[in-house]
């Protein structure tokens, strides 16, 4: 709240009278302009107010007090942290240059101060009752005295049934009494307040003087979001079921089936790798470091059905002067150390077949060169050879640098560029596409499940632990993710995966490494996004058994009593299951 100042709380627009004047010009004067009126007689202020009309008189100054403090207004700019007593006690002129410029009586005073109240009051009902998450305030015996309408909305609480009673009555295993007792500050706490609750909590003390007078918390609905997991999680048998049977039927598996999601921005990624991967022109993969800009080079080649072989090569791990003989091999005899029978180099090998140049950026300028001629001519000599080879190779490339910039800063040929980038796939990071965290983590369980926990069944996930992989912005992409999913199935007692093995930063939900791909709260995007993924399911499941709901929700592992609430919630009526992408958005 601004800050109150003594200037802010009394009269300034003062009139005034001659001390042989009239009391009923007095009276005039102080009714007329709903003020003060003052006076001077042998060197002595006096005022008037309303209060002093009734005293008997025949001019201003016998109904006059002299009895008022004089201080200077220079401290009518000092802030209103304690009141002086004297304006308390006694009414007080302010004095600048001989002349009067504010007035203050107790009366006046706490008639400014109560309308300076109720103007607060006033709006901090306005802020609560506006924002979006439910806010509780306690006061030190732990009785409530706020709570807002977000608040009844979650709890099904009014606020003329809970407030001046104690919280206790109403929740147990509470963050605000632990926050007000302990001091501490809560901040986007997972919490399970009473039961099919979920939130998100940040909780305060509220001091004054160095004591706690109370608490406050704000908390944020994320109820559906756990209960969309927690269908996840029934269904993920299911789902693993189907997925062994589509194994055994298909002859031929789909090539893209290791790109994990079904964000826009995946899908569109995959839907023109599938059009480029039957064509022999380069391919330029680019992304932040962990996107899966691999996964994706693997997947063209194998849906290209080159007969050679996938070869690839990192082009920041190798030594400037081994990077030659790496990608073109050697004769023999051509340096000292060489094989006396030479070496066949990675493009030979990938004759026919993929070269895959990882982060292409770091790729020596001399080396670019040969590259650009190897393109451009398809054959190449060995490093101390005369005869050229002649190669068939598709190259895909990639990196997460600007090459654009490297090549206004002369560390990149403009020409090798342009020769690679006749095909460019932008893959997203992960913090662009949460609505894929859900499934890349089923399926990174099931792998490392498969691997540490042999013959054992899929993990299962905590509401907390979704929670906070959901609310993490995953600088590392895909591959943090499933190192920090490796980390839990191995760390992990039982079959249910929690918060308690996830590193320091990724529980406190690290914000150090945010870029410019910025989302917005959990409770919106998170939300919909999950919504997006259940309507697929439940539209997938719909028509593969003839809109038959019984069937449906046997498939889904759900009750049908939920399955008819869920279409009804989602209008997937027969007639508008063909329409479901725009729906989904609402």
């Amino acid at each position: 709240m601004q800050q109150l100042h003594l200037r802010d709380l009394v009269i300034t627009s003062l009139v005034t009278l001659d001390p042989f004047a009239s009391t009923a010009v007095a009276a005039a004067s102080v009714c007329d302009n709903e003020t003060a009126a003052i006076l001077q007689t042998d060197g002595k202020w006096g005022y008037i107010t309303t209060n002093q009309l009734t005293l008997a008189g025949t001019c201003a100054w016998e109904i006059a007090c002299f009895d008022a403090v004089i201080k200077p207004a220079s401290l009518l700019s000092a802030a209103m942290d304690h009141l002086s007593s004297e304006l308390i006690k006694s009414a007080v002129l302010f004095e600048s240059a001989g002349r009067i410029t504010a007035f203050s009586t107790p009366e006046l005073l706490f008639a400014a101060l109560f309308s300076r109240y109720e103007l607060q009051r006033l709006q901090l009902e306005a802020i609560l009752d506006t924002v979006g998450e439910s806010v509780c305030v306690i006061d030190q015996a732990s009785k409530v005295v706020s709570w807002n309408k977000s608040a009844e909305r979650l709890y099904g609480i009014a606020a003329g049934s809970i407030l001046g009673n104690l919280i206790d009555s109403f929740f147990s295993n509470l963050l605000i009494k632990k926050a007000a007792a302990e001091r501490i500050t809560v901040k986007d706490q997972y919490h399970n307040p009473c039961s099919k609750t979920h939130v998100l909590i940040n909780a305060a003390p509220i001091l004054m003087n160095s004591q706690v007078v109370g608490g406050v918390c704000a908390e944020r609905d994320i109820t559906e979001v756990i209960n969309l997991n927690q269908e996840l999680t029934r269904t993920s048998r299911k789902v693993q079921s189907l997925e062994k049977e589509i194994d055994k039927i298909s002859a031929k598996a789909d090539a893209f089936a290791t790109v994990c999601g079904h964000s826009s921005g995946i899908i569109a990624a995959v839907n023109m790798a599938r059009r480029v991967a039957a064509t022999t022109a380069p391919l330029l993969l680019r992304g932040e470091s962990g996107t899966g800009k691999e996964v994706f080079a693997r997947a063209v080649h194998t849906a290209s059905n080159r007969k050679g072989r996938f070869i690839e090569i990192n082009c920041g791990a190798l030594p400037a002067n081994l990077i030659e003989s790496e990608l073109f091999g050697y004769q023999s005899g051509a340096f000292t150390g060489a094989d006396h029978k030479g070496k066949a180099g990675l493009f030979e090998l990938a004759d026919g077949g993929t070269l895959f140049l990882d982060e292409i950026g770091e790729m020596p300028r001399e080396m670019q060169v040969k590259l650009l001629r190897v393109l451009q001519e398809k054959k190449f000599y060995r490093v101390g050879g005369n005869i050229p080879v002649q190669v068939d190779v598709r190259i895909i490339a990639a990196t997460h640098r600007e090459l654009e910039k490297m090549i206004a800063n002369g560390e990149f040929r403009e020409d090798l560029y342009y020769r690679l980038n006749v095909v460019t796939l932008h893959l997203p990071p992960l913090r662009g596409r949460r609505e894929d965290i859900p499934e890349l983590v089923y399926r990174g369980l099931k792998h490392f499940c498969s691997i540490h926990k042999s013959g054992a069944d899929n993990c299962k996930v905590e509401p907390a632990l979704m929670a906070a992989l959901l609310e993490y912005d995953w600088p590392g992409n895909v591959r943090e993710l499933n190192n920090i999913l490796e980390r839990l199935v191995i760390l992990a007692d039982g079959d249910i995966l929690t918060t308690a093995c996830l590193p320091a930063n990724v529980k406190a939900g690290n914000t150090q490494n945010k870029t410019t791909y910025q989302t917005p709260p959990l409770t919106v995007t998170a939300l919909s996004e999950l919504m997006t993924f259940e309507r697929a399911l439940i539209k997938q499941a719909l028509q593969e058994t003839n809109f038959n709901k019984a069937a449906a929700a046997k498939r889904l592992g759900i009750p049908r009593s939920t399955l008819y609430y869920k279409i009804q919630q989602l209008s997937l009526e027969p007639g508008g299951v063909s329409n479901l992408t725009a729906a989904s958005k609402k």
